[in-house]
């Protein structure tokens, strides 16, 4: 039997439609707020901050990005136009 599809939001920015998805636990809230207590302006800095690093992860396909403040795990559901945002944590967040 298949688990159910997570809730998810979706916010668009400069062309690229980011893809939230919501808590198991608790799907009223946004994963990234319920483990890590971080939001959608969190990720999004990081996305458009232009000295992030991102480096390509093989072990689970998925892109990591780091700014300054924060990790952003993530990978494009439709290159240049989709992304799924995986994670957003503190840098001095456990995860």
């Amino acid at each position: 039997m298949s688990r159910p599809r997570r809730p998810r939001t979706f916010v668009e920015r400069e062309g690229i439609t980011f893809v939230f998805t919501h808590d198991d636990d608790d799907p009223s809230l946004l994963h990234i707020f319920a483990r890590h207590l971080t939001n959608i302006d969190d990720a999004l800095r990081v996305w458009f901050d232009e000295t992030a690093e991102d480096v390509w992860n093989d072990r689970y396909s998925r892109w990591e990005s780091t700014s300054s403040t924060h990790v952003l795990l993530w990978t494009w559901l439709i290159p240049e136009q989709r992304v799924l945002i995986i994670t957003c944590f503190a840098k001095d967040d456990p995860e």
